[in-house]
């Protein structure tokens, strides 16, 4: 799974394991989207986040981050 091996590098699950965040867009965009995805934009990424029926997080102490209730750390 693509978090599991670049989480601490570009994609990082937060404190309470219920969603992710992407602390450096630039570098995601540069080094990790092209390795698991046909393109290379953020846009696109957060495109496919929302079909899939993820929720950017605007508030609270995981604010930015990206949240499905299927999609937890460890399951």
């Amino acid at each position: 799974m693509m978090l599991e091996r670049e989480e601490g590098r570009h994609i990082n699950w937060c404190a309470d394991g219920l969603s992710f965040e992407v602390p450096d867009k630039d570098t995601f965009v540069r080094e990790t989207l092209p390795r698991y995805f046909r393109h290379s934009r953020f846009a696109s990424f957060q495109r496919q986040l929302n079909l899939y029926g993820f929720q950017r997080l605007t508030k609270g102490k995981d604010r930015g981050g990206y949240y499905h209730e299927l999609f937890l750390r460890g399951k």
